[in-house]
Protein backbone atom coordinates (compact mmCIF):
# COMPACT_ATOMS: atom_id res chain seq x y z
CA UNK A 1 0.00 0.00 0.00
CA UNK A 2 1.37 3.31 -0.68
CA UNK A 3 0.08 7.26 0.91
CA UNK A 4 -2.36 7.74 -1.99
CA UNK A 5 -4.28 4.49 -1.20
CA UNK A 6 -3.74 4.39 2.34
CA UNK A 7 -5.93 8.15 2.35
CA UNK A 8 -8.44 6.76 -0.40
CA UNK A 9 -9.58 4.84 2.70
CA UNK A 10 -11.94 7.30 3.40
CA UNK A 11 -12.70 10.30 5.53
CA UNK A 12 -12.21 9.42 9.16
CA UNK A 13 -13.54 11.14 11.84
CA UNK A 14 -11.81 11.99 15.21
CA UNK A 15 -12.85 13.68 18.22
CA UNK A 16 -16.09 14.96 16.57
CA UNK A 17 -13.66 16.03 13.40
CA UNK A 18 -13.55 15.23 9.91
CA UNK A 19 -11.38 15.50 7.02
CA UNK A 20 -12.06 13.83 3.69
CA UNK A 21 -8.96 12.15 1.79
CA UNK A 22 -9.00 14.36 -0.61
CA UNK A 23 -8.17 17.51 1.85
CA UNK A 24 -5.51 15.14 4.32
CA UNK A 25 -3.56 14.02 1.28
CA UNK A 26 -0.42 15.42 0.25
CA UNK A 27 0.08 16.19 -3.52
CA UNK A 28 0.44 13.60 -5.84
CA UNK A 29 3.17 10.77 -5.04
CA UNK A 30 6.41 11.25 -7.17
CA UNK A 31 7.26 8.50 -8.99
CA UNK A 32 10.71 7.49 -7.86
CA UNK A 33 10.80 4.39 -10.56
CA UNK A 34 11.87 1.89 -7.16
CA UNK A 35 9.51 0.77 -4.47
CA UNK A 36 10.69 1.46 -1.28
CA UNK A 37 9.78 -1.19 1.64
CA UNK A 38 9.03 0.48 4.62
CA UNK A 39 8.65 -1.41 7.69
CA UNK A 40 8.48 -1.34 11.47
CA UNK A 41 12.00 -0.56 11.74
CA UNK A 42 11.61 2.72 9.72
CA UNK A 43 8.66 4.38 11.25
CA UNK A 44 10.44 3.24 15.10
CA UNK A 45 13.66 5.49 13.53
CA UNK A 46 11.52 8.69 12.85
CA UNK A 47 9.70 8.51 16.22
CA UNK A 48 13.14 8.34 17.65
CA UNK A 49 13.83 11.21 15.68
CA UNK A 50 10.94 12.98 17.36
CA UNK A 51 11.81 12.71 20.73
CA UNK A 52 15.72 13.88 19.63
CA UNK A 53 13.85 17.32 18.53
CA UNK A 54 11.91 17.74 21.34
CA UNK A 55 14.95 16.99 24.01
CA UNK A 56 16.96 19.26 22.11
CA UNK A 57 14.45 22.55 21.77
CA UNK A 58 14.30 22.13 25.35
CA UNK A 59 17.75 22.85 26.03
CA UNK A 60 18.80 24.84 23.30
CA UNK A 61 15.87 26.64 21.53
CA UNK A 62 14.48 26.15 17.97
CA UNK A 63 16.97 28.48 16.26
CA UNK A 64 19.21 25.70 15.30
CA UNK A 65 16.45 22.76 14.82
CA UNK A 66 14.80 24.14 12.06
CA UNK A 67 16.36 22.44 9.22
CA UNK A 68 16.89 19.58 10.62
CA UNK A 69 12.84 18.92 11.52
CA UNK A 70 12.25 20.20 7.95
CA UNK A 71 14.42 17.62 6.38
CA UNK A 72 12.52 14.63 8.79
CA UNK A 73 9.69 16.01 7.79
CA UNK A 74 10.32 16.04 3.69
CA UNK A 75 12.06 12.08 4.56
CA UNK A 76 8.40 10.91 6.42
CA UNK A 77 6.53 12.20 3.38
CA UNK A 78 8.93 10.78 1.09
CA UNK A 79 8.38 7.22 2.62
CA UNK A 80 4.38 7.77 3.05
CA UNK A 81 4.52 9.02 -1.23
CA UNK A 82 6.82 6.50 -2.21
CA UNK A 83 6.64 3.50 0.23
CA UNK A 84 4.86 0.37 -0.31
CA UNK A 85 3.95 -1.22 3.25
CA UNK A 86 1.13 -2.93 5.13
CA UNK A 87 -1.49 -1.22 6.33
CA UNK A 88 -0.74 -1.44 9.57
CA UNK A 89 2.80 0.12 8.88
CA UNK A 90 0.94 2.57 6.88
CA UNK A 91 -1.44 3.93 9.71
CA UNK A 92 1.88 3.87 11.83
CA UNK A 93 3.73 5.79 9.40
CA UNK A 94 0.97 8.47 9.10
CA UNK A 95 0.94 9.09 12.46
CA UNK A 96 4.78 9.95 13.07
CA UNK A 97 4.49 11.50 10.28
CA UNK A 98 2.16 13.99 11.42
CA UNK A 99 4.05 14.05 14.87
CA UNK A 100 7.44 15.11 13.59
CA UNK A 101 5.32 17.94 11.32
CA UNK A 102 3.73 19.00 14.98
CA UNK A 103 7.69 18.97 15.98
CA UNK A 104 8.50 21.15 13.07
CA UNK A 105 5.61 23.38 13.80
CA UNK A 106 7.36 23.81 17.63
CA UNK A 107 10.60 24.34 16.87
CA UNK A 108 9.63 27.09 13.65
CA UNK A 109 7.11 28.49 16.36
CA UNK A 110 10.23 28.89 19.08
CA UNK A 111 12.30 30.58 16.42
CA UNK A 112 9.77 33.15 15.76
CA UNK A 113 8.39 31.43 12.50
CA UNK A 114 4.62 31.45 13.60
CA UNK A 115 3.24 31.14 9.83
CA UNK A 116 5.24 28.42 9.26
CA UNK A 117 4.59 26.60 12.65
CA UNK A 118 0.49 27.11 11.32
CA UNK A 119 1.69 25.64 8.04
CA UNK A 120 3.07 22.03 9.86
CA UNK A 121 0.51 21.94 12.41
CA UNK A 122 -2.32 22.18 9.70
CA UNK A 123 -1.20 19.54 8.12
CA UNK A 124 -0.33 17.51 10.82
CA UNK A 125 -3.57 17.72 12.02
CA UNK A 126 -5.14 16.52 8.96
CA UNK A 127 -2.24 13.68 8.74
CA UNK A 128 -3.23 12.54 12.24
CA UNK A 129 -7.39 12.50 11.52
CA UNK A 130 -6.87 10.37 8.01
CA UNK A 131 -4.74 7.99 9.87
CA UNK A 132 -7.33 7.75 12.84
CA UNK A 133 -4.44 8.48 15.19
CA UNK A 134 -6.39 10.60 18.21
CA UNK A 135 -3.02 11.11 20.04
CA UNK A 136 -0.89 13.16 16.87
CA UNK A 137 -3.98 14.89 16.53
CA UNK A 138 -4.39 15.92 19.84
CA UNK A 139 -0.55 17.38 19.51
CA UNK A 140 -1.44 18.89 16.68
CA UNK A 141 -4.74 21.05 18.05
CA UNK A 142 -2.91 21.81 21.35
CA UNK A 143 0.05 23.24 19.00
CA UNK A 144 -2.55 25.46 17.19
CA UNK A 145 -4.27 26.34 19.97
CA UNK A 146 -1.28 27.68 22.17
CA UNK A 147 0.02 29.41 18.65
CA UNK A 148 -2.93 31.32 18.54
CA UNK A 149 -3.29 32.25 22.17
CA UNK A 150 0.58 33.27 21.68
CA UNK A 151 0.67 35.06 18.59
CA UNK A 152 -2.42 36.68 18.07
CA UNK A 153 -2.84 38.07 22.24
CA UNK A 154 -5.99 39.72 23.10
CA UNK A 155 -8.30 38.95 20.28
CA UNK A 156 -11.97 38.04 20.58
CA UNK A 157 -12.11 35.75 17.23
CA UNK A 158 -9.13 34.60 17.64
CA UNK A 159 -9.07 33.09 21.63
CA UNK A 160 -12.48 31.65 20.60
CA UNK A 161 -10.82 29.75 18.05
CA UNK A 162 -8.40 28.63 20.17
CA UNK A 163 -10.78 27.45 22.69
CA UNK A 164 -12.11 25.27 20.15
CA UNK A 165 -9.12 23.83 19.20
CA UNK A 166 -7.76 23.45 22.37
CA UNK A 167 -11.44 21.61 22.99
CA UNK A 168 -11.05 19.50 19.63
CA UNK A 169 -7.76 18.06 21.09
CA UNK A 170 -9.18 17.13 24.44
CA UNK A 171 -11.90 14.84 22.51
CA UNK A 172 -9.06 13.60 20.63
CA UNK A 173 -6.95 12.66 23.36
CA UNK A 174 -9.50 11.28 25.20
CA UNK A 175 -9.57 7.81 23.63
CA UNK A 176 -6.55 6.79 24.51
CA UNK A 177 -4.74 9.39 25.66
CA UNK A 178 -2.96 9.02 29.07
CA UNK A 179 -3.12 11.18 32.11
CA UNK A 180 -0.15 13.18 30.81
CA UNK A 181 -1.76 13.50 27.22
CA UNK A 182 -5.22 14.46 28.64
CA UNK A 183 -3.83 16.82 31.44
CA UNK A 184 -2.00 18.98 28.70
CA UNK A 185 -4.52 19.34 26.29
CA UNK A 186 -6.77 20.44 29.71
CA UNK A 187 -4.17 22.54 30.36
CA UNK A 188 -4.29 24.45 26.97
CA UNK A 189 -8.09 24.32 27.07
CA UNK A 190 -7.20 26.60 30.65
CA UNK A 191 -4.38 28.89 28.48
CA UNK A 192 -6.87 29.53 25.65
CA UNK A 193 -9.93 30.25 28.28
CA UNK A 194 -7.76 32.88 30.09
CA UNK A 195 -6.60 34.60 27.36
CA UNK A 196 -10.46 34.91 26.41
CA UNK A 197 -11.18 36.20 30.34
CA UNK A 198 -13.37 33.42 31.35
CA UNK A 199 -12.01 32.61 34.89
CA UNK A 200 -14.89 30.18 35.77
CA UNK A 201 -14.01 27.92 32.72
CA UNK A 202 -10.41 28.42 33.13
CA UNK A 203 -10.23 27.04 36.77
CA UNK A 204 -12.74 24.22 35.78
CA UNK A 205 -9.93 23.53 32.89
CA UNK A 206 -7.49 23.66 35.54
CA UNK A 207 -9.57 21.30 37.86
CA UNK A 208 -9.40 18.76 34.54
CA UNK A 209 -5.59 18.89 34.29
CA UNK A 210 -4.79 17.96 37.60
CA UNK A 211 -7.43 14.98 37.79
CA UNK A 212 -5.93 13.54 34.63
CA UNK A 213 -2.26 13.84 35.68
CA UNK A 214 -2.99 12.07 38.61
CA UNK A 215 -5.28 9.34 36.86
CA UNK A 216 -3.89 6.32 35.27
CA UNK A 217 -5.81 5.15 31.98
CA UNK A 218 -4.83 5.46 28.87
CA UNK A 219 -1.24 5.89 26.72
CA UNK A 220 1.57 8.75 27.22
CA UNK A 221 3.69 8.73 24.25
CA UNK A 222 7.94 9.91 24.99
CA UNK A 223 7.24 12.98 23.13
CA UNK A 224 4.61 14.16 26.42
CA UNK A 225 6.98 16.70 28.17
CA UNK A 226 4.81 17.33 31.29
CA UNK A 227 6.37 17.58 34.55
CA UNK A 228 5.37 18.95 37.16
CA UNK A 229 7.07 22.26 36.30
CA UNK A 230 4.78 22.45 33.17
CA UNK A 231 1.86 22.32 35.06
CA UNK A 232 2.22 25.06 37.40
CA UNK A 233 4.13 27.32 34.52
CA UNK A 234 1.06 26.51 32.48
CA UNK A 235 -1.38 27.65 35.80
CA UNK A 236 0.64 30.40 36.28
CA UNK A 237 0.48 32.04 32.69
CA UNK A 238 -3.26 31.40 32.71
CA UNK A 239 -3.58 33.14 36.09
CA UNK A 240 -1.55 36.37 34.35
CA UNK A 241 -3.70 36.78 31.81
CA UNK A 242 -6.79 37.13 34.46
CA UNK A 243 -4.80 39.29 36.30
CA UNK A 244 -4.41 37.17 39.45
CA UNK A 245 -0.55 38.09 39.98
CA UNK A 246 0.10 36.24 42.96
CA UNK A 247 -1.21 33.35 42.13
CA UNK A 248 0.54 33.82 38.76
CA UNK A 249 3.96 34.30 40.77
CA UNK A 250 3.32 31.74 43.07
CA UNK A 251 2.82 28.98 40.14
CA UNK A 252 5.75 30.37 37.75
CA UNK A 253 8.13 30.05 40.84
CA UNK A 254 7.15 26.47 41.26
CA UNK A 255 7.44 26.08 37.31
CA UNK A 256 11.12 27.62 37.79
CA UNK A 257 12.48 25.77 40.58
CA UNK A 258 11.65 22.43 39.02
CA UNK A 259 12.67 23.06 35.79
CA UNK A 260 16.72 23.56 35.61
CA UNK A 261 17.42 20.63 33.97
CA UNK A 262 15.87 22.15 30.88
CA UNK A 263 17.49 25.60 30.00
CA UNK A 264 15.08 26.71 27.24
CA UNK A 265 12.04 25.78 29.42
CA UNK A 266 13.16 27.19 32.55
CA UNK A 267 14.29 30.77 30.85
CA UNK A 268 10.98 30.87 29.01
CA UNK A 269 9.16 30.71 32.86
CA UNK A 270 11.82 33.26 34.30
CA UNK A 271 10.26 35.89 31.32
CA UNK A 272 6.83 34.87 32.45
CA UNK A 273 7.55 35.68 35.87
CA UNK A 274 9.11 39.14 34.85
CA UNK A 275 6.39 40.08 32.48
CA UNK A 276 4.05 39.10 35.34
CA UNK A 277 5.62 41.49 38.17
CA UNK A 278 5.63 44.12 35.81
CA UNK A 279 2.20 44.09 34.98
CA UNK A 280 1.18 44.50 38.61
CA UNK A 281 3.75 47.19 38.96
CA UNK A 282 6.84 45.35 40.44
CA UNK A 283 8.52 46.72 37.76
CA UNK A 284 11.91 47.44 40.30
CA UNK A 285 11.46 43.67 41.43
CA UNK A 286 11.32 42.23 37.64
CA UNK A 287 14.31 44.31 36.33
CA UNK A 288 16.64 43.41 39.44
CA UNK A 289 15.13 39.66 38.55
CA UNK A 290 15.90 39.75 34.97
CA UNK A 291 19.27 41.24 35.48
CA UNK A 292 20.07 38.25 37.67
CA UNK A 293 19.38 35.97 34.65
CA UNK A 294 20.15 37.73 31.99
CA UNK A 295 23.20 36.05 30.72
CA UNK A 296 21.45 32.50 30.46
CA UNK A 297 18.46 33.82 29.14
CA UNK A 298 20.38 36.06 26.30
CA UNK A 299 22.71 32.94 25.53
CA UNK A 300 19.66 30.76 24.15
CA UNK A 301 19.19 30.57 20.29
CA UNK A 302 15.40 31.17 20.60
CA UNK A 303 14.24 33.85 18.72
CA UNK A 304 10.83 33.89 20.76
CA UNK A 305 12.22 34.44 23.62
CA UNK A 306 14.67 36.59 22.45
CA UNK A 307 11.80 38.72 21.09
CA UNK A 308 9.65 38.57 24.33
CA UNK A 309 13.16 39.60 26.03
CA UNK A 310 12.96 42.56 23.46
CA UNK A 311 9.27 43.32 24.55
CA UNK A 312 10.32 43.47 28.26
CA UNK A 313 12.95 46.11 27.43
CA UNK A 314 10.18 48.23 26.04
CA UNK A 315 7.65 47.86 28.59
CA UNK A 316 10.32 48.98 31.70
CA UNK A 317 12.26 51.79 29.17
CA UNK A 318 9.65 54.61 30.80
CA UNK A 319 11.02 53.83 34.22
CA UNK A 320 14.40 54.12 33.58
CA UNK A 321 15.38 56.67 36.29
CA UNK A 322 14.15 53.83 39.04
CA UNK A 323 18.12 51.97 39.44
CA UNK A 324 17.14 48.26 38.70
CA UNK A 325 15.65 49.20 35.67
CA UNK A 326 18.50 51.31 34.94
CA UNK A 327 20.96 48.53 35.52
CA UNK A 328 19.15 46.18 33.07
CA UNK A 329 18.86 48.76 30.74
CA UNK A 330 22.52 49.13 31.09
CA UNK A 331 23.19 45.14 30.30
CA UNK A 332 20.49 45.17 27.04
CA UNK A 333 22.39 47.85 25.51
CA UNK A 334 25.61 46.52 26.37
CA UNK A 335 24.63 43.29 24.69
CA UNK A 336 23.39 45.02 21.73
CA UNK A 337 26.53 46.48 20.80
CA UNK A 338 28.42 43.60 21.35
CA UNK A 339 26.20 41.85 18.64
CA UNK A 340 26.34 44.46 16.44
CA UNK A 341 29.98 44.50 16.93
CA UNK A 342 29.87 40.93 16.23
CA UNK A 343 27.47 40.83 13.11
CA UNK A 344 30.47 43.66 11.31
CA UNK A 345 33.13 41.10 11.29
Amino acid sequence: MKRREFFETGALGVGGIAVSAASAAAPPARDSGTAVKVGASDVAAITDSISQIHDLDLVIGGDRLRGLSAGQVCYAQYLLDVGTYSDAVGRDLAGATAEMMTAAGWVHYDSGQSDVAARYYTEAAQTAIAADDGIAAAHALGNASHLMVNRLGSNSTGDRMAVQYAQAASRAARRRGGPRLRALMALREAEANGARGDRTEMNAAIGRAFRAYDSTRGFDPDWVYLPEAQMSGVSGKAHRRLGDHAAATDHLREAIDSSAAWPRERASWQLHLAHNLIRSGNTAQACEYLAGTFAAISDLASARLQKRLGELVAAVRPHASVPEVREFLGMWAARRQWSNRRDRR
